[in-house]
């Protein structure tokens, strides 16, 4: 057991750290559920059991696969972009309409709840850029002996994250009380998404210019 904590695993749980900090549509579930004391441990579950297995599959080759492959990269970058977009556009929505305040009379179903979770987690071009891509193919260049100790560092630093994530929301519950500080969260959550998708965009634009000039 003690092997796993050795200098390989550290540097996952710190490359964790600094990649997960950054929010984006899944912490943004996560948050919403923390401050409206709705169904929270179910989702915050999905969301690290996501984490775990993009980053197995990252390391396990997947991520080095994706990263030696330019055009690849590339869309996935700009899916990403357009992924984030789409959701700070419905935010801003749900912003301008004044429906930001989650529906606490039980309109939304459990079920489809841990649905939107699972998407958030797997079928979000974001989580894979961090995940799958970043993570991954780091590990993947470590020594063979000491991928697990890499793999579960960073891990070890989604489940952390989550948890505090949630536990730090459920103390905010009485701030949220108002429909307008709603709002400003979700107008928040669109400009964080806007410039997120730019940074991807600006990304996917250096990668398509190396492209260009090789051919």
């Amino acid at each position: 057991m003690a092997a796993l904590f050795n200098v390989f695993y550290l540097e996952g749980l710190l490359l964790g750290i600094g990649l997960f900090a950054a929010p984006g549509p899944k912490d943004t579930l996560v948050i919403r559920q923390g401050v409206s004391r709705g169904s929270l441990w179910g989702v915050v579950a999905i969301c690290v059991l996501a984490d775990f297995l993009l980053i197995a599959l990252g390391i396990m080759g997947l991520g080095s696969l994706l990263g030696s492959r330019p055009k690849v990269l590339a869309l996935l970058l700009i899916s990403g972009a357009a992924y984030l977009l789409w959701f700070g556009g419905q935010r801003l929505l749900a912003c301008i309409r004044n429906q930001s305040m989650p529906d606490t009379q039980g309109g939304n179903s459990q079920r489809g709840l841990l649905r939107t979770a699972i998407i958030l987690g797997l079928a979000n071009p974001y989580a894979w850029l961090d995940t799958v891509v970043l993570i991954g193919s780091i590990g993947a260049a470590k020594p063979l002996a000491q991928q697990a100790s890499f793999a579960t560092g960073a891990m070890t630093a989604s489940l952390i994250w989550f948890v505090l994530l949630a536990l730090g929301c459920q103390r905010l519950t009485v701030l949220f009380r108002s429909p307008f500080v709603w709002r400003w969260l979700d107008a928040g959550v669109a400009a964080l998404m806007v410039y997120l998708a730019g940074m991807l965009i600006s990304d996917s634009l250096d990668i398509l210019q190396v492209i260009l000039e090789d051919g």
